[in-house]
């Protein structure tokens, strides 16, 4: 520290920082990787049958997330003996260190496409009665996000011309499968483009949405795509089954599946697209729990200990007589495992999705019309989109800035790549 000292307050500041950093440092804390890290062995060998690939491929990375045994960068000062070891990155979206990069990324990608119009955000859910459909058929997540492009369409398709014309929203949508109680819940949120663009690139104002007609379309277009993708890719019984479901469904939501999208000067706070596009995209790329909800582990009887504040306290206060307050649940680790492990998607699996003239394949040409962000402002953003530039905004210290004040350099005849198949 001395020697730091001696280079500056920010040579100094850096290496306080790195030091208060270090685990023995930290207060201690329960994490993710270390409740796997202990129990998985014992998880996985009861459970194999019932895992899917993609569940086993996700947890096992994750697990050795920085792990230097498993392979690191080195790197060291051109001045003194100085190093620093970088544990490879397992690039799982279930990794809670990893996601914070996905989620920047992901952000940037969605705030990239937005036109600078006004937007709503939509939330679409599913009947209860649906949902282990959805765990047991995972396909029927694409139908899920193409129900809800057929029925925000279908607003714009009421009029004749518009047909015509092949008038087109905006829509990003992005795939949510979890409450904060972690209970599977598959949903979506969208963010809506008040314009339409056509054949003509001609743009369009669209603000009005007739929400009764809209849970109707969404609840008919759901139901009639599920019955077709179950008689595919279904036995017999459980798509003639689901079709006696499909009726009394129709009978029980007479107004059709809910439907929510208001205005964006209703969000207070949260009154511009880039500013709702970085909350969806954050809400929707995140881990199914925060580390921080984690209150205790007794490994006496393997039970942890968790805790949510329920959706229906939101804009309540604590005076209301309808107050739930924040829900502390225990329950074997087991279980908890089970209820983080569902909400890992299939390999290649897409969750957010672009409709419309938003599509990627769109033949409305977009180039005409001013973006949310310029040119400039998303090559900076994508710029910081490095494991040093994140971990020195989080964290507040650069890794490889050297005591000495020397900046330490890649050594890659040190460093340790394993072989995937070694």
């Amino acid at each position: 520290m001395a020697i730091a000292a001696m280079q500056g307050k920010d040579v100094h500041e850096n290496e306080l920082n790195k030091l208060s950093n270090l685990k023995a440092n930290r207060e201690t804390k329960l994490t993710i990787q270390s409740i796997f890290q202990t129990y998985w062995p014992l998880f996985k060998p009861l459970f194999i049958e019932r895992l899917r690939p993609a569940i086993i491929s996700n947890v096992e990375k994750m697990i050795d997330c920085k792990n230097l045994a498993k392979g690191h960068l080195f790197f060291e000062c051109p001045s003194c003996d100085q190093y620093y070891l970088q544990g490879l990155s397992c690039h799982s979206r279930f990794c809670v260190s990893c996601n914070q990069r996905y989620r920047e990324k992901r952000t940037l990608a969605v705030q990239s496409k937005l036109l600078d119009v006004p937007h709503r955000h939509f939330v679409f859910s599913i009947a209860r009665e649906l949902r282990d459909y959805f765990r047991i058929y995972r396909g029927l997540f694409d139908v899920l996000f193409s129900s809800v492009n057929e029925a925000l369409q279908a607003l714009v398709f009421s009029s004749k011309i518009a047909v015509k014309d092949d008038r087109r929203l905006g829509l990003i949508a992005f795939l949510h499968t979890f409450g904060r109680d972690l209970k599977f819940n598959p949903h979506i949120h969208v963010l809506v483009a008040e314009r339409t663009l056509d054949i003509h690139q001609k743009m369009r104002k669209f603000s009005y949405f007739h929400f009764e007609k809209l849970r109707l379309h969404f609840q008919l277009a759901l139901l009639r795509n599920i019955s077709n993708y179950l008689k595919v890719n279904a036995p017999k019984d459980v798509y003639h089954h689901f079709n006696r479901l499909r009726t009394f469904l129709i009978a029980k939501y007479k107004k059709g599946f809910y439907a929510h999208g208001p205005q964006l000067k209703d969000y207070g706070i949260l009154n511009s697209a880039k500013k709702v596009s970085d909350y969806i995209t954050r809400y929707a790329s995140r881990p199914a729990i925060s580390e921080e909800r984690i209150v205790s582990l007794d490994p006496s009887n393997h039970h942890i200990t968790w805790f949510y504040d329920p959706h229906e306290d939101d804009h309540k206060s604590k005076d209301d007589t309808t107050y739930l307050g924040r829900q502390t649940i225990t329950e074997h680790v087991f279980r908890f495992i089970a209820k983080l492990i569902i909400h890992i998607h299939d390999r290649n699996f897409h969750t957010i999705r672009y409709f419309g003239f938003y599509a990627n394949k769109s033949s409305k040409s977009k180039s005409s019309f001013k973006k949310l962000l310029s040119s400039a402002h998303i090559k900076l953003k994508r710029s910081r989109l490095n494991w040093l530039f994140m971990l020195k905004s989080i964290y507040k210290y650069h890794p490889i800035l050297c005591s000495c004040g020397h900046t330490m350099r890649l050594n890659l005849d040190f460093s340790y790549f394993r072989d995937p198949g070694g």
